[in-house]
């Protein structure tokens, strides 16, 4: 077994063949470990140098993708995984034990790891000697469990449901399209739109206003399609689409990331149509959950979601 650190954005990208069979093959991974999200992240938003743990043993056996924001004036440091912000999982791939040296190791004052789930092996990583830490709950990620979804919600809002497709269905021809290489900028620049038409009501310009984030999505939907985990669709009605669902799908799990939908069909709830219509999808597709990850809001607890918290580590060398 070695264990390596990679340094260099090119070594990075050079790593990525082995790093999606590693992530594909490990049960707890979520997209947000993907070198299909990770990678575009650290083009768009990435400072400094990447600090990733690479422990192989004839092929990658455990990835820690991580980095360190440097103060040269003060001489400050902070690492962090790369994703940090707009991811809602992260976390390493693989086994903790020979990536913990490599991490003790570093130049690093402090390890600010975030959005941890429960079952994350940091959170389990031993103390070195000197050092401490503080764990604290971080968010809530809402969670369906798909085969209790037919019980799960409310007969309330079961009917409620259905007067809302009726409602989309007088307004004219309601028809469902998948995310194709072909339909792939279009869909996504309709969601670009209609997400920022609904925040613009409120004098706010959303998360997808800038080029730059817009750019990331673009690669991240890109690479998430090659790989067969995009999961994306548009409604229409009339042949004009008036919502988009963008999420992606890994080990029997939907993942619903963001969503736009016109604001002059808010009253008759064109979004909780679409995510009937990825719900469904997920079903017919054999997921067993679907995560509306994290947030709070109160329409996710009406399909039934339950809570589960993702949860911090920060780590302090002695």
């Amino acid at each position: 077994m070695a264990v390596s650190v990679i340094t260099s954005t090119e070594d990075l990208e050079r790593l990525a063949p082995q790093w999606e069979e590693l992530w594909r093959t490990s049960p707890q991974a979520t997209p947000f470990q993907s070198p299909h999200w990770l990678l575009p992240w650290w083009r768009s938003f990435g400072s400094d140098a990447p600090y990733v743990i690479a422990s192989t043993n004839g092929k990658l056996d455990a990835l820690a993708p991580l980095y360190i924001l440097r103060d040269d004036d003060s001489g400050e440091s902070l690492g962090m995984f790369i994703g940090t912000g707009v991811s809602d999982y992260l976390d390493i791939l693989g086994d903790i034990e020979p990536l913990a040296d490599a991490i003790a190791s570093a130049d690093c004052q402090m390890w600010d790891l975030q959005q941890l789930r429960p079952s994350s092996p940091i959170l389990s990583m031993p103390l070195r000697d000197g050092w401490s830490d503080n764990v604290e709950d971080q968010e809530a990620c809402p969670v369906l469990a798909l085969d209790e979804f037919e019980t799960s919600m409310s007969t309330h809002a079961l009917k409620k449901l259905r007067y809302y497709r009726r409602c989309a269905e007088r307004l004219g021809t309601v028809e469902y399209e998948s995310a194709t290489h072909d339909s792939l900028d279009s869909l996504l620049g309709s969601l670009f739109e209609l997400h920022a038409a609904r925040w613009q009501r409120r004098g706010l310009p959303g998360v997808l206003a800038d080029e730059t984030t817009q750019q990331f999505h673009r690669e991240v939907a890109r690479r998430m399609l090659d790989g067969g985990a995009l999961r994306m669709y548009a409604m229409r009605i009339d042949g004009r689409i008036r919502a988009v669902f963008y999420g992606f799908a890994h080990h029997e799990t939907v993942y619903y990331y963001l969503s736009g939908y016109d604001p002059e069909l808010e009253k008759i709830s064109i979004g909780n149509t679409l995510v009937a219509h990825a719900i469904d999808e997920a079903r017919a597709n054999g997921a067993k959950v679907f995560d509306f990850l994290r947030g709070a809001e109160e329409y996710k607890y009406a399909w039934g979601a339950k809570d589960r918290m993702n949860r911090r580590r920060q780590l302090f060398p002695g």
